[in-house]
């Protein structure tokens, strides 16, 4: 009797711990599952955000520039992303929105919101364009607004009111987002400078700051640092640029602040939150797997002609289609071109 009930004791401990793991192991990937990602990528001097929320929800904020497009088309399917479900142009500089119809034309985008300035460019037409041609809900969020989405609210900062007679009105009229996800809390502050900073009554605290406009000197100060209090910063901004971001006051700021300071200089800067920690790493081009180097194709509409993203005979940006694989292009009708498609 005694050793049967040892064996059926044993037993019984034995199911105990296998439930306990399967317990463990749901609870990990439910963890897995419900992390707030904030990628700024490294799109040279430009910006380009991508948000993955806990249900696996896809937002982008700003394209880059149009060279940077296919880049920023690239990292987002090597990430998995199918879909948009926000996309976000905070204002209509070329550095921001250039890479928009590459966007576009490689993943279907749930709605956009805009910043409703009207800049005139052919850049800023193309765009709009090409969210009208493709019938996508449309809007111009402005200060007071927010949506939850997935577990994580965002909301809109600025703008305010529409600002001009500044050196820069472009600039000063971006849309400036707060995303919060429990204890964790990101600000995404644009091209915004003084003006438009001086617009918004107070800042909440923040725990990590996309820093405004590329670490220019008009685009953070002490009393705005004072404000947030962040313990984290990312300045998205190309190497060797010609504008000398981020600059040196910027940098003084944030370091006499006690901020962790990264830069998307040579590689993209990740944060990931479970909205009670965050980590913050940098993804150097050198590190990246074989998986994130993912290889698209991109056609030509009018010759009916594909070629690999590094070719030299690529067309523009407005008659470009991208496939995920030569077997797409294919099928779509197009034909490889002969220099570059192997």
């Amino acid at each position: 009797m005694r050793t049967e009930t040892l064996q059926r004791g044993t037993r019984f401990s034995v199911i105990l711990l296998l439930c306990a793991a399967a317990l463990l192991s749901a609870f990990g990937q439910a963890a897995s599952a419900s992390a707030l990602t904030v990628r700024v990528l490294d799109v040279g001097q430009g910006d380009s955000i991508f948000v993955v929320f806990p249900d696996g929800g896809t937002m982008l904020v700003d394209a880059g520039t149009a060279e940077a497009g296919p880049r920023v088309v690239e990292t987002l399917r090597s990430l998995d992303a199918e879909k948009i479900d926000i996309l976000v142009a905070t204002h209509p500089h070329s550095d921001h929105i250039g890479g928009m119809l590459a966007v576009l034309d490689a993943f279907p985008v749930g709605k956009v919101w805009d910043s409703g300035y009207v800049h005139g460019t052919r850049t800023q037409q193309l765009f709009l364009q090409a969210v009208l041609d493709r019938k996508i809900r449309f809007g111009r969020p402005k200060a007071g607004f927010s949506e939850e989405f997935q577990g994580v609210l965002i909301e809109v900062l600025a703008p305010v009111k529409l600002i001009y007679g500044t050196d820069a009105d472009v600039n000063n009229n971006s849309i400036v987002l707060r995303l919060s996800f429990g204890e964790v809390s990101f600000l995404l502050a644009a091209d915004m400078e003084t003006e438009q900073r001086r617009t918004v009554r107070r800042f909440p605290e923040t725990t990590v700051l996309k820093v405004a406009h590329h670490g220019s000197h008009n685009g953070t100060d002490a009393r705005f640092l004072a404000m947030l209090r962040p313990k984290a910063a990312i300045i998205s901004c190309g190497a060797e640029n010609p504008y000398g971001h981020p600059h040196r006051e910027a940098v003084a700021l944030l370091e006499e602040a006690g901020v962790d300071l990264f830069t998307t200089i040579g590689g993209d800067v990740v944060v990931e939150t479970d909205g009670i920690e965050f980590t913050v790493r940098k993804v150097l081009e050198s590190e990246k797997s074989g998986q994130e180097k993912v290889r698209f194709y991109i056609g030509n509409r009018s010759s009916r002609v594909f070629h690999t993203s590094a070719c030299d005979g690529l067309p523009s940006e407005r008659n470009r289609v991208y496939f995920k694989s030569a077997e797409e292009a294919v099928k779509a009708g197009y034909r490889p071109c002969g220099r570059c498609v192997q």
